[in-house]
């Protein structure tokens, strides 16, 4: 039997025995998860090639994924419905009357399936967080998930593993160094939660561990080479040594040694280069300039303020105004690599109003911890705030694995934060007790 047909047996009867974990408490199933789900797209992607067709293993994550929202909001309306679908409705609503419209409508329904997945990802924790325990086991979940990426990233480092497609930039399991790095700076933002909150009390031998942790994933994020990561990074860095924590201001001292990280430097120096004529390359800073006033510019020819264009129908309509994307071999084709101009792009001003209602009741409702857990809510808040820097310049709404980990641990933060007695409690992290 081929090795390959191997790896995708194990990884079906990996999954079966997940579900079977699942019928035995559905919560643990949640975790298992959230702790595994970041290691598996080259699992998911050798499924796809050997079994053929476009969705294999993970289009039935997906979709248990989905399943376990839906259930726990139709269990529970008051405790999660009531918290999360006034949040959530407007997205939805703006979405699939978008896709409705979309010239793509399979690639639009696929859409509408993310957000769905986004949506439980944030829902299912005010579910499963009935007291600080299990708060803590979803937050503990969600570090560890980052052990195999980290480690696989150095295993690609010393193997140079990361010479080919990607440049020379670090991926590990990820299917784009872009979404390692975002995703990277996510597992350093709850690092430093973890390290800082009110709530959570560490074990003598784990802070230092944790500690030394923070350095090695801001290496990971330079190597990455991943500009928008780097300025996500900087911001949580300099909240967390600025504000919360000052103990840890002798870390920036070692931030000059980045520069000496080959790629690093090369990356910053070429930001501001732009070339109006085609006829050389573009950095990619001045490839998005030229890509979004390209955009702007058809927009304003061909205007659909209010709905937008249908949902994925950026991708549709590039090659009408942007010339590199008839040159671009790609085949899932060029993307805005801005979440708010593909917003209004797809969705039009109500599904601006839409995400922006999102996120404002998000920041709400990380706003009740501030009494209890002023620190930590520091820490999530500007975690929050770096998501938004990061959709500045890629398409961070199709990043699915980040998505589910910011959403799960933004959820996770909101429902401790309602819980009744959160002021005292401290905690020692274990999954179960």
């Amino acid at each position: 039997m081929p090795i390959e047909a191997m790896i995708v047996i194990v990884a079906i009867l990996s999954i079966l025995l997940l579900c079977v974990v699942g019928c035995l408490r559905l919560s643990y199933l949640v975790l298992a998860i959230v702790l595994v789900r970041p290691s598996c797209d080259p699992i998911f992607g050798l499924a796809r090639s050997v079994l053929g067709g476009e969705a294999g293993p993970g289009g039935a994550v997906n979709a248990l994924v989905i399943g376990l929202g839906l259930w726990y909001v139709i269990q529970e309306p008051v405790l999660v419905g009531a918290a999360t679908l006034p949040m959530w409705a407007g997205v939805f609503v703006v979405a699939s009357t978008s896709a409705m419209l979309s010239p793509e409508q399979a690639a639009a329904a696929r859409a509408v399936g993310w957000l769905a997945s986004y949506f439980a990802a944030f829902s299912i924790p005010f579910a499963l967080v009935r007291s600080p325990d299990w708060g803590l086991r979803c937050l503990t979940a969600a570090m560890y998930s980052s052990f195999v990426p980290v480690a696989y990233a150095f295993i690609e480092l010393v193997f140079g593993l990361s010479d080919g497609e990607a440049g020379g930039r670090l991926q590990s399991t990820f299917a784009h160094p872009n979404i390692f790095a975002f995703y990277l700076v996510g597992v350093l933002a709850l690092g430093m939660f973890m390290l800082s909150s009110n709530r959570i009390s560490l074990p003598p031998n784990v802070r230092p561990l944790l500690v030394l942790y923070l350095p090695v994933l801001v290496l990971l994020i330079a190597l990455t080479q991943t500009r928008s990561a780097w300025i996500a990074c900087a911001v949580v860095v300099a909240v967390f040594v600025g504000l919360v924590d000052r103990r840890y201001l002798g870390f920036l001292l070692l931030c000059p040694l980045i520069m000496l990280i080959p790629g690093v430097e090369q990356r910053l120096l070429d930001v501001s280069w732009y070339d109006d004529d085609y006829r050389h390359s573009l950095d990619s800073l001045a490839w998005r300039q030229l890509l979004w006033d390209s955009a702007l510019q058809w927009m304003a020819v061909n205007p659909a303020v209010l709905v937008g264009n249908g949902l994925n129908s950026f991708v549709h309509y590039v090659p009408a105004f942007f010339p590199y994307a008839r040159e671009a071999n790609d085949e899932a084709g060029v993307g805005p690599h801005n979440v708010f101009l593909q917003i209004y792009f797809e969705m039009g001003v109500v599904g601006v109003l839409a995400f922006g209602w999102l996120f404002l009741s998000l920041f709400s409702k990380l706003k009740e911890g501030c009494r209890s857990d002023p620190r930590g809510t520091l820490i999530m808040s500007t975690f929050a705030a770096s998501y938004l820097v990061e959709c500045y310049s890629d398409n961070v709404i199709d990043y699915l694995v980040y998505q589910w980990f910011f959403w799960f641990v933004m959820g996770t933060v909101c429902a401790w934060n309602r819980l009744p007695d959160r002021r005292l409690q401290t905690l020692q992290p274990a999954f179960v007790r």
